[in-house]
């Protein structure tokens, strides 16, 4: 029997780190990556965008994982907010895995909001978004707009190195 689980071993170790990564990458900080809203869309009260994640470096770093969100209003003052992990109405999470950005290379999350007001809510603008990669725990200000309504919630896939299909 023995003879028979030391190739199912060596088969499953085949599967489980990828042809050519490098288990030796370093995770990316923030001081590694740029930030920004790559694009967008809106329909039936629910507002999308994807998030890119720029390797700026000049070394290649790892992406594993969910990035912290938050809201700032025009003077930079935190605003209430609340952020799920999983699926938007535009994108299936990819679930967390790695992502090796090479210097210029980018990763993308997909978040989603409402932008309709539950009840007697008002929502305002938020004009800076808040963005912390993964494992991280400065965030870059990224410039924003979008108007947040279900209290501040927002939802964002985990990291994956493709863009949400149109």
């Amino acid at each position: 029997m023995t003879g028979r689980l030391v190739p199912l071993l060596f088969l499953w170790l085949a599967f489980a780190v990828p042809a050519g990564a490098s288990t030796s990458v370093p995770r990316c900080h923030t001081d590694d990556l740029r930030v920004y809203v790559a694009r967008g869309g809106a329909a039936a009260g629910t507002v999308t965008a994807d998030l890119g994640f720029r390797n700026i470096s000049t070394r290649a770093c790892v992406v594993f994982g969910y990035p912290g969100l938050g809201l700032e209003d025009a003077h930079h003052r935190v605003k209430p907010s609340h952020v799920t992990w999983g699926s938007t109405v535009a994108r299936r999470d990819p679930r967390p895995h790695r992502v090796v950005l090479r210097p210029g290379r980018a990763a993308f999350a997909n978040m989603s909001y409402s932008d309709v007001p539950f009840g007697d809510e008002l929502c305002r603008p938020s004009p800076w978004l808040e963005v912390t990669p993964p494992d991280e725990r400065a965030h870059r200000l990224v410039p924003f707009g979008g108007l947040v309504c279900n209290h501040g919630h927002l939802t964002v896939t985990a990291l994956s190195a493709a863009r949400t299909p149109r």
